[in-house]
């Protein structure tokens, strides 16, 4: 094998991938030696932090049905075969049904599950937004582009549209040049974003909006345990002033939940009422429940 890797921790071997216990020598799976060392330097220290993380990170994929591949020592690259989903079976046999009576879709399983498996990497690093922010400064480049591009369509249909004013074609022009000047406007980021969160009609003056989605995010830190997100719960609070529905100012705050976490402020118990609880019960101050009854399972 091109460079034996082991885990220098014990609680996976970097060969195989095989779970091991803490007092193992050799991986019962594939017969690697695991190398334990205790050295209690400084940068060890850092170097057993950073492995503690990625463990933890490779843990959370594994109960989401991720299965180690590789174990690399800074990172590890994680897999998940499926034979393909049942929409992609279903328009297969439409397809391939006719002339080979089922055949088709063996051959797609077999493919999907060899060689177009699913794979991310997990690396030791602290999360950081950096990615994040990066798509977000993409995406509104990409709409300031695009409203420049619409206003200056809209500036020369109507240059065109005052040269030949005497012609009969200049009122099509200017509602052309409106059109995308307002394709322009609805471009920018600050406005489209607006418009995405925007209420009813009647919906003015401050609100507070709670909205929730589901994320997959294995390199950051649930808001909570401080375990990894994985497959978890994003909350965004925003406080907005509106004006009949659309959102003037405001400002938003996210917290990021792991499944474990999600579920237990879902599964919080509902205060009673007096007439419901038994006398011989004393008081007790239930806290406030999670708007979303949908578990994360």
């Amino acid at each position: 094998m091109d460079g034996q890797r082991r885990d220098q921790d014990g609680t996976y071997c970097s060969n195989c991938g095989a779970t091991l216990e803490p007092s193992m020598t050799y991986c019962p799976s594939c017969g690697e030696r695991i190398d334990r060392h205790d050295d209690r330097s400084p940068s060890n220290a850092t170097d057993s932090a950073s492995r503690h993380r990625l463990e933890s990170r490779i843990a959370a994929a594994v109960r989401d049905g991720w299965r180690l591949e590789h174990d690399f020592g800074d990172h590890a690259v994680m897999v998940r075969r499926t034979f393909g989903s049942a929409d992609e079976h279903l328009l297969v046999a439409l397809v391939t049904v006719w002339w080979t009576m089922g055949i088709g879709n063996v051959l797609y399983g077999t493919y999907k599950y060899v060689e177009d498996a699913d794979r991310m990497v997990l690396r030791t690093e602290p999360h950081d937004d950096d990615s994040a922010e990066q798509a977000s400064l993409d995406s509104h480049l990409l709409g300031r582009v695009t409203a420049a591009v619409c206003w200056l369509t809209a500036a020369v249909l109507a240059a065109i549209g005052v040269v030949i004013a005497a012609s009969g074609l200049s009122p099509v022009l200017y509602a052309l040049a409106a059109g995308f000047a307002f394709l322009g406007l609805i471009s920018l980021p600050s406005v489209s974003d607006r418009l995405a969160r925007r209420h009813s009609l009647l919906t003015n003056g401050r609100t507070r909006t709670v909205e929730e989605r589901t994320v997959v995010d294995y390199d950051r830190p649930c808001t909570a345990c401080s375990e990894p997100v994985g497959r978890g719960l994003e909350r965004i609070y925003r406080a907005e002033i509106s004006v009949f529905g659309f959102p003037v100012t405001g400002s938003e705050g996210r917290n990021y939940y792991c499944r474990r976490c999600a579920n237990a402020d879902v599964a919080k118990p509902q205060p009673a009422s007096p007439g419901d609880r038994p006398q011989a019960e004393p008081e007790t101050d239930l806290t406030k429940t999670s708007t979303d009854p949908t578990r994360l399972d």
